[in-house]
Parts: structure tokens; C-alpha cells; sequence
């Protein structure tokens, strides 16, 4: 029996992936970083230089970390687009919404000196114009706001939909099912605000969930572009009776009756 596994023969993948780049996210990447996690944050970047902040409605006021900031905050973590003022694309032309990619896309890439992958969507609003949009600006993937509470990944990584927000009724009971469950290359994706962690309380509830998943042997950290990259590698692989042909520039891994293995690149076991 062949069973397909992620990087360093691990079972099972844990991801989250936080928006707006706020405060609160200096404590929670300390947090990623104590356990050595790796998290995907999306950023706006016309905001992020202008400083924009709200009040929440428990009075609390939410600000945008600046610039100076996140080059080194978010060092070993990926960075992806949330569009340049996070508006509601519902309202946008398609010329908008290239312009809102296209320009938050290059403005991290030059506030960084890296290339950007992702796009996560604002608000809830999510339809085909945006994903053609998404191809057209260059990403690898765009990540909707509607969740699925499914462990498996996703099949088209334009119509990424979310895990589970860390914020609904179902979230603790996603979570302890990811580490139950014995789906093949299973995947754990949390989304949210790093905000919500003050908001509602959880800082030490997600501190728990972030030690477990680095206590599990059977768990890897991998971030968005990290999943897609190791999953479309996974997927040109071709498996048979009398081997596994790797057509990947990626090692990939997998339980063959009960022995863990790799194959490197181009090469067949």
C-alpha cells in the first residue's frame, strides 16, 4: 500500500494564514516563532503605509503595523497580496480589481525583495471575474473567505477555500478532528485575525493548539505557497505497480507498507 505524505515524511500538514498585518500580529508571530511554526500573512499595502487603524466594536482600535516593521516581522513567514485598501470587490470593475492586485502586489514584492505568490480576497466576496483577475496579475493561488471544515486539499488553488476562521462555534472541533483523523495528506488551515485573539479571548487557546501541532511528530508547518508548490508536485507524480516516477523538480515522500521513503527529483523508485 502506498500512502502519499508531505515533506520529511510527515502524515499530516498544519497552516494558518492571518489578514491586514495589525499589531497584534507582532505577538502572535513571537508566538509562531517560539514554537517554530511558519504562518502566511496578507497584507494591504496603501494601508499599511498610511498608517489606517479602526475601532473594532468591543472598543478595542485595530492599526495597521507600518513598514518599518514588517520586513523583519515576518522574516521566515510568507507575505501575499489582500489587495492595496481592502475594499469590497463586489463593487469593483474589472479594471479595479487589476489595479488593487497589481499595485499590492508590487509594492510588497518591493518592500520585501520578494516575489509574492498569494492573494487573499477581503471580505466574503469572492466569483470567477476575481480569480481571472488573480491568473492575470501573476499569483500561484488565491485563498476565498468561505470556509469547508474539510481536511483535504484543495483541488483548484484559485478557489482556495478556507479550513476553518478561527473565530466560528466549529473551530475546536476542527481542530481536534485534524489530529484525529486519518485522511491522506491531511491539511489543517486556520484563518482569521490576529485581532480576534484579543477580541475573544484566545491567546492562550491558540497558544495550545500552536504547541500541539509542534509536539505532533506527525505534523509539518508549511505555509500557503509552501502547500501549493509540495501539492502540485505531489500531483504530476506518477505512481505504479512497479514504482514511483517523480516528474517533479521537488523530493516528494511517501509510506509504502509501513516504510517511510523519498524520491528526489526526476528520479523513479
Amino acid at each position: 500500500m502506498i500512502r502519499k505524505l508531505y515533506p520529511k515524511g510527515k502524515k499530516k500538514a498544519f497552516n494558518i494564514t492571518y489578514d491586514d498585518g495589525i499589531t497584534q500580529d507582532v505577538r502572535f508571530v513571537e508566538l509562531l516563532n517560539k514554537y517554530g511554526l511558519k504562518g502566511t500573512f496578507n497584507l494591504n499595502s496603501e494601508l499599511m503605509k498610511n498608517g489606517f487603524e479602526w475601532t473594532h466594536e468591543t472598543g478595542l482600535v485595530i492599526k495597521r503595523l507600518g513598514p518599518d516593521v514588517v520586513v523583519d516581522l515576518y522574516k521566515g513567514h510568507e507575505v501575499a497580496s489582500h489587495t492595496l485598501t481592502h475594499p469590497y470587490m463586489d463593487e469593483l470593475t474589472e479594471d479595479e480589481i487589476l489595479y488593487q492586485m497589481r499595485l499590492d502586489k508590487e509594492n510588497l514584492e518591493k518592500l520585501f525583495q520578494r516575489e509574492i505568490f498569494g492573494f487573499a480576497v477581503p471580505f466574503d466576496y469572492y466569483s470567477d471575474l476575481i480569480a481571472d483577475c488573480a491568473k492575470k496579475c501573476g499569483f500561484t493561488y488565491a485563498r476565498m473567505s468561505e470556509e469547508r471544515y474539510s481536511y483535504v486539499p484543495p483541488e483548484d488553488y484559485f478557489y482556495w477555500a478556507a479550513g476553518a476562521f478561527h473565530i466560528m462555534p466549529r473551530f475546536a472541533e476542527f481542530v481536534d478532528g485534524f489530529f484525529e483523523t486519518d485522511e491522506e495528506l491531511a491539511l489543517c488551515q486556520i484563518v482569521g485575525h490576529s485581532y480576534d485573539l484579543d477580541t475573544e479571548n484566545m491567546w492562550e487557546q491558540m497558544e495550545a493548539i500552536l504547541k500541539r501541532v509542534a509536539d505532533d511528530e506527525d505534523v509539518i508547518s508549511m505555509t500557503n505557497i509552501e502547500l501549493v508548490r509540495y501539492l502540485q508536485a505531489m500531483r504530476s507524480a506518477v505512481i505504479l505497480e512497479e514504482g514511483i516516477e517523480n516528474h517533479s523538480d521537488m523530493e516528494l515522500w511517501f509510506e509504502i507498507d509501513g516504510n517511510i521513503l523519498s524520491v528526489k527529483p526526476a528520479e523513479k523508485r
